[in-house]
């Protein structure tokens, strides 16, 4: 089955996976537990059809966003001046002149610790389990932990430094585990429960009490 996908970002919505699959006889659109969401076109659509017919579901989309829990958060972030916990360190939320609001400074922030750490933590991880991947990339994601491509590069959010050590680890080794199963069946989650010691199950469902934009203290989901 070959596939392509297109990432787009919606306000309100956030980031949309368009994919074109060969296997696709009718666009259609799906949201998961985490709140993904992906619109899937045949071949002969368009991208663009995809994104108008995406666009005419936008109400029921919102609808159905808010029956799994995921909320937009950026409404509660802190200050300019304020602090953000990243793991054992406070850094202080500063505006530079390329910034355009704390929201924008906070992703810099994000982005910056993320480059410091990750990189070093995938290679420690698939060293450790025998992985290997084509590339890395540390972006801004609203909707999604991470992904991996079917070239087995792994993109990974920037908001992966503000979990738990173990839950970005759990990350990793999700989209790390993709490089040999690229869907998501029976042999995929045995893999990942492999390399997660057991725990993958436990970890998901604990992933699932954090949020994107959502900072520790404030109750996810409500």
């Amino acid at each position: 089955m070959q596939k392509s996908q297109n990432i787009l970002y919606y306000k309100g919505i956030g980031d949309v996976n368009f994919v074109r699959s060969s296997r696709a006889r009718n666009l259609s659109i799906r949201i998961n537990q985490q709140g993904e969401v992906r619109v899937t076109r045949p071949p002969h659509v368009s991208q663009k059809r995809a994104e108008l017919f995406f666009l005419s579901k936008r109400e029921w989309i919102s609808k159905k966003l808010g029956e799994t829990g995921r909320v937009e958060c950026s409404e509660n972030l802190p200050a300019i001046g304020e602090f953000i916990q990243i793991r054992d360190r406070k850094i202080q939320v500063r505006l530079l002149k390329s910034d355009e609001n704390a929201e924008t400074a906070i992703w810099r922030v994000l982005k910056e610790e993320a480059i410091l750490y990750l990189p070093g933590r995938v290679s420690e991880l698939s060293e450790k389990h025998g992985f290997s991947i084509s590339g890395l990339k540390i972006r801004k994601m609203k909707t999604r932990w991470g992904s991996c491509t079917a070239k087995k590069s792994i993109n990974l959010n920037s908001w992966l430094v503000m979990l738990p050590q173990h839950l970005s680890d759990y990350v990793i080794l999700h989209e790390l585990a993709h490089t040999r199963f690229p869907d998501h069946s029976r042999k995929f989650w045995n893999e990942l429960d492999g390399v997660c010691g057991g725990e993958s199950l436990k970890y998901r469902k604990e992933l699932r009490n954090y949020r994107i934009m959502c900072f520790p203290g404030e109750p996810p989901g409500q």
